[in-house]
């Protein structure tokens, strides 16, 4: 059984600017995940720029903590993943995965975001993730974790993006 979780925010600036300025900018990212978030590691490993699609994966490093003991020998003192997405420009949708270091093949998390204008400068994003363990025992407390770091990564992530778009002028 797979565990879901769906949010929408809404930004003060165009869609392309969301895009190509803020989702899609390594300067973006590098500060949200590395400064703000206070991940350990952020790093594109592939990016490829088509035109009306940009194909990337990235590496991430979560902070592993306040894990449940069974989680955490399950997980160990490491853990990284490589996110794998595709933005497709025509339809303002952004697709991916995610493989973890550790259970690849036991996990599977994907999850879509898309845009809408609200307005002459407003933009929603909104995002749909679904998480899926597939280990005895704890496979749902993994799920309970996954999903509660998406969620105040996802609260941060929003108050961070709307800040960097006044501080940078793109509001």
């Amino acid at each position: 059984m797979s565990s879901e979780f769906a949010v929408s925010h809404t930004f003060d600036c165009s869609e392309e600017t969301f895009w190509e300025r803020c989702l899609l900018s390594d300067d973006f990212n590098k500060a949200l995940y590395l400064d703000s978030l206070k991940f350990p590691g952020w790093r594109v490993l592939e990016q490829n720029d088509t035109g009306t699609q940009v194909i990337r994966k990235i590496h991430i490093d979560p902070p592993v903590t306040g894990l449940p003991g069974p989680v955490k020998k399950l997980l160990g003192d490491r853990f990284s993943y490589v996110e794998q997405g595709t933005y497709d420009r025509a339809t303002q949708r952004y697709t991916f995965k995610v493989i973890p270091s550790t259970l690849a093949e036991k996990t599977k998390t994907e999850g879509v975001l898309w845009t809408e204008k609200k307005g002459e400068h407003q933009v929603v994003r909104h995002a749909r993730l679904t998480v899926d363990v597939k280990v005895f025992a704890v496979g749902k407390l993994v799920e309970d974790k996954v999903l509660g770091d998406l969620k105040s990564s996802y609260e941060a992530a929003t108050h961070f993006t709307r800040a960097y778009l006044t501080e940078h002028g793109l509001s």
